[in-house]
């Protein structure tokens, strides 16, 4: 019986952890950022509008300069955003930057800036 409760309360402890506290456009912007700090769109390409055109050279750009950063810490929604975007505040080891996301009425991403906060 012991063993059950114990088995039980560690398959809980998993589950909570595996869960996310971010909303869906924490986890879109999540998802990005990851995906560009990878050099790799590929994971993300079926979120973007079809219409939107990254070059291959803007995304390494963009790859070195957030994997830069160190390791991704957090993302968090701001509520002080233009309207119709979705604004993040995205804290690395090294650096907190700014995101900016704004997504069409099927929820796929038409836009997508960041742009560092601190400079210490």
């Amino acid at each position: 019986m012991k063993s059950r409760i114990l088995i039980a309360a560690a398959l809980v402890a998993v589950a909570l952890a595996a869960c996310s506290f971010e909303n869906k456009y924490e986890r879109e912007a999540d998802r990005i950022t990851r995906a560009v700090m990878a050099n790799d769109l590929a994971p993300v390409q079926k979120d973007l509008t079809p219409g939107l055109n990254i070059s291959r050279v803007k995304v390494a750009e963009w790859s070195d300069e957030l994997s830069a950063q160190g390791k991704l810490l957090s993302i968090k929604e701001s509520k002080e955003c233009t309207p119709g975007y979705h604004c993040f505040v995205v804290k690395f080891q090294k650096h907190t930057y700014a995101e900016r996301l704004q997504m069409d009425d099927q929820n796929r991403v038409t836009q997508w800036q960041f742009h560092m906060l601190d400079r210490g």
